[in-house]
């Protein structure tokens, strides 16, 4: 993938499902609003026509092969990269989207090659941080079936350990953009780790240090 170029910073945050990846959001998103740093949150699949086909196949009412599947999100992630994220990047906001290229590539390798679901990724920008959040399967599995009634494609405990192996892997491949933070703990405490590692951002303090000079 490509270096994110644009003023803006761009975050992502992963994990498996039930993990709080979506939780986590909002608290960075709510920190950095307060600290008067423009924010925009989004999250894939996204909301348009794809997101909607990728929606179909999770929750089991659309069947399509795996290579299809990752065809999609690739698809969608273009049409995101282009009409959301890129042009907040450039206005120099910070982007916080809940699940991006890694999510896919770790929850795909389920059913596909792991080099060519990186492949498929190759031309997009990846972000200047990625929080991986670290919840053990079962831990997740006990989570969704206590708050949900229904499970997703991916949603098994078996898959989920292969999932969460793949997103280690990526982890020790790009140390520098991708910071593992344990989610087995309140979610303020896993709040407060992230927006340390957060504020020691090049481009955060960038941001911090344009506000103190308007």
């Amino acid at each position: 993938m490509v270096k994110n170029e644009f003023p803006g910073l761009f975050i992502d945050v992963e994990g498996l499902d039930g993990s709080g990846s979506s939780t986590q959001c909002s608290l960075i998103a709510e920190f950095l609003k307060r600290e008067g740093i423009r924010t925009y949150t989004t999250k894939e699949p996204t909301n348009n026509v794809v997101g909607g086909l990728i929606r179909g196949v999770l929750t089991n009412t659309l069947s399509l092969p795996p290579t299809s599947l990752q065809l999609l999100f690739a698809a969608d992630r273009g049409h995101h990269l282009s009409r959301e994220i890129i042009p907040m990047l450039k206005s120099g906001s910070v982007v916080i989207t809940d699940r991006f290229a890694w999510s896919t590539v770790a929850f795909g390798s389920v059913d596909v090659d792991t080099n060519w679901a990186l492949e498929l990724n190759k031309y997009f920008i990846y972000p200047d941080i990625s929080f991986f959040i670290r919840v053990s399967p079962t831990v997740c599995m006990n989570r969704i079936k206590r708050d949900r009634f229904d499970v997703e494609l991916y949603e098994e405990e078996k898959k989920l350990v292969k999932v969460w192996q793949v997103y280690e892997a990526l982890a020790n491949k790009y140390p520098r953009s991708i910071k593992v933070v344990d989610g087995e703990r309140s979610k303020e405490i896993v709040k407060e780790e992230i927006i340390d590692i957060l504020k020691k951002s090049p481009k955060y303090k960038q941001l911090k240090k344009n506000l103190r000079s308007m």
